[in-house]
């Protein structure tokens, strides 16, 4: 097996313990790694983003989408509002606890990226590249 290879086979078997604890010592632990996800989305999208443009995203579907946005507002991490542009639609917006959620996952994401790294060889990280 080339270094390539098991670098990667370490990554993984590291991620997922390091997600696993992280999941544990989370700061809220009813948002789960999927509600997060969306979180990213709707942040990245900077308040213009429609259930429509999720599900093509992620290609699920709308009706799935709905649910986990509708699972998102009853936790108060984000809010629909009709777009002011075009009343037909409704726009997806992350709110305050929204994005305290999913800015403490990345600076837990960042931490841990930080350990990967610190863990590798000058030799090892020029290979990664």
């Amino acid at each position: 097996m080339d270094l390539r290879k098991s670098l990667d086979k370490f990554y993984y078997s590291t991620a997922l313990c390091d997600l696993r604890l992280m999941n544990k010592q989370f700061v809220d632990e009813n948002i789960t790694y999927n509600s997060l996800l969306y979180l990213e989305l709707i942040f990245t999208m900077n308040g213009k983003c429609t259930a429509s443009q999720i599900a093509d995203l992620l290609h699920i579907s709308k009706p799935a989408v709905t649910l986990k946005i509708n699972e998102l507002i009853r936790k108060g991490l984000v809010t629909k509002e009709p777009d002011p542009k075009d009343r037909r639609k409704t726009l997806v917006r992350i709110t305050p606890e929204g994005e305290r959620a999913r800015s403490a996952n990345e600076q837990a994401m960042n931490a841990y990226f930080a350990r990967i790294m610190a863990r590798l060889t000058p030799e090892e990280l020029a290979q990664a590249n």
